[in-house]
């Protein structure tokens, strides 16, 4: 990977570059590292992951594949063939191409991330276990032998592990000791906004929502040495507003928008 700007702020693509193409497809992903590529800026990939019904760990948010799909139901109960049959881009665009309704493994987004790096793309990954799920902290498992396979598992990976579930986040600890992790929590969770985070973990990933009902959130993550990174950050008054109360990361769905307020606030 070539040298980039290294801005004080992280940016991580929500689902990919999903302000421009159906989230968590491969059009999202290259999108993506291409502009990274292009602005020379460090870009994070963020990506959820599940297992569907054949083993395989897949890239989709919601439990089912009734909203981002022509099609409804379980995933876990959907083996990946089925899947792959399924358009996953016409909810979001009109006539979308091969490459904006197709389903993503987690190992293709691997394999394209790797390459993108070779090839002189800044970018990392942030990848999202789901929970609850019926298979439980199986994913964070099968995640950290995959990790190991791409030797993806010590320090200097490029690879973050985040989540909403503690056990999930502690056990993807006690797996993957050196990679970094981070722990997300959403509107109505008080037990983490004391700023002290589970043992290892040193950044919380709020939604917007908490941060603008409890803006102090910010300073007390901080007095305890950890870091904040806020999802999801879309318009350019919120990324402003999260930029003046101190925030490290910004999760958005547009990482041109965030840029551009970061670029402003640099001048």
């Amino acid at each position: 990977m070539t040298s980039a700007t290294r801005l004080k702020h992280k940016i991580y693509a929500h689902r990919g570059f999903s302000g421009r193409h159906p989230e968590m497809t491969p059009a999202a992903y290259r999108e993506a590292i291409e502009w990274a590529r292009t602005e020379g800026v460090e870009l994070g990939l963020e990506c959820d992951t599940q297992f569907c019904a054949d083993d395989s760990l897949i890239l989709l948010h919601d439990a089912t594949i009734d909203r981002t799909s022509n099609a409804s139901g379980q995933v876990f109960e959907r083996t990946l063939a089925d899947l792959r049959q399924v358009d996953f881009g016409s909810w979001r665009i009109p006539d979308p191409r091969p490459d904006q309704r197709t389903i993503m493994t987690l190992t293709e987004l691997f394999d394209l991330v790797q390459q993108a790096r070779i090839e002189g793309a800044p970018v990392t990954l942030a990848v999202e276990t789901k929970h609850p799920n019926p298979r439980g902290l199986e994913i964070e498992d099968r995640l950290a032998k995959i990790l190991a396979e791409c030797g993806w598992d010590t320090a200097g990976s490029p690879v973050r592990v985040i989540s909403f579930s503690e056990p999930a986040i502690r056990r993807a600890g006690e797996l993957l000791p050196e990679l970094e992790r981070t722990f997300l929590i959403e509107y109505g969770n008080t037990e983490w906004v004391s700023g002290e985070l589970p043992d290892g973990v040193t950044v919380l990933g709020p939604g917007l929502d908490l941060v603008k009902e409890d803006p102090d959130l910010v300073k007390r993550i901080h007095d305890h040495g950890n870091e904040i990174h806020v999802w999801t950050t879309n318009e350019l008054a919120d990324i402003e507003f999260c930029l003046e109360l101190g925030v490290d990361g910004f999760t958005t769905d547009y990482p041109d928008r965030v840029l551009q307020v970061l670029g402003h606030s640099l001048h």
